[in-house]
């Protein structure tokens, strides 16, 4: 395995967000997402404010160094934009940074595969609480 940049060092010594929400509540997006090829797996949360606005972002990880590096940058990007902006996000976003080799390229992907997966769990949520309906006799 080639050796850490020091920017992902950095990440995988002291990553960002790392923690998880309830993906029960109402703002909460989640994802669990892996990659059988490496073994690697990337759980996601994002709350989501009534704007649109990601006011939280959390990670855990389990994988290589490269795998929690691009959890930890992810997450801290994510961190209060809106979906429009995170929408476009893609895992490029994450190479230079990290200088990420080619080899370790998946450890991005599966970055962004937990980032669309939350979006599309968002997205797939209900928009309001649901109402009680009773039955006159």
């Amino acid at each position: 395995m080639r050796q850490l940049s020091a920017a992902a060092q950095e990440h995988f010594e002291r990553p960002r967000h790392v923690g998880s929400l309830n993906p029960a509540d109402p703002d909460v997006a989640a994802a669990l997402v892996g990659e059988p090829v490496s073994g690697a797996i990337l759980q996601l949360h994002l709350r989501i404010d009534p704007q649109s606005l990601v006011t939280t972002a959390r990670f855990k990880a389990y994988g290589c160094g490269w795998t929690i590096a691009c959890g930890s940058l992810l997450t801290e990007r994510m961190q209060n934009r809106r979906l429009v902006e995170i929408a476009q996000f893609r895992h490029h976003e994450l190479l230079e940074p990290l200088a990420i080799p080619p080899e370790k390229l998946h450890c991005a992907v599966l970055a962004e595969t937990a980032l669309k997966a939350a979006l599309r769990a968002h997205a797939a949520k209900p928009t309001s609480e649901p109402t009680l309906q009773f039955e006159h006799p």
